[in-house]
């Protein structure tokens, strides 16, 4: 019995000591401003995670849209190459254009060259 009434004397004069040093002016501002800025410090990492799941968001949604374009891009130029076959174009070209081939003559344009001002 006598340890714990030493014990709790003990412990109160230690919770005395705290409200008298608190009780003091300065302490206290420095104590407000202790929690301030461990409040401040939470809210920064609070945020920092969020802000943090937002990009992780964005950028997975970004991924996946590059996957789409890619394959678009893809079946684009596969339609390129389909659509661009000589044989297509020359029988799209008779067919539907009533194109020939030029006959096998030789044909020959002659080329006008420009004299620079200058040279005259």
């Amino acid at each position: 019995m006598a340890r714990y009434v030493h014990r709790h004397r003990a412990l109160v004069r230690s919770i005395d000591q705290v409200q008298q040093e608190l009780e003091r002016p300065a302490n206290r501002w420095l104590a407000m401003i202790g929690v301030l800025i461990v409040a401040l410090i939470m809210v920064g990492l609070v945020w920092q995670k969020v802000k943090i799941a937002q990009l992780t968001q964005e950028i997975e949604q970004l991924e996946k849209q590059m996957i789409y374009y890619k394959e678009a891009n893809e079946k684009l130029q596969g339609r390129v190459l389909h659509l661009s076959r000589e044989d297509r174009i020359v029988s799209i070209a008779r067919s539907k254009l009533n194109m020939t081939y030029p006959p096998y003559e030789m044909v020959r344009i002659p080329m006008f060259h420009r004299q620079n001002v200058g040279e005259e």
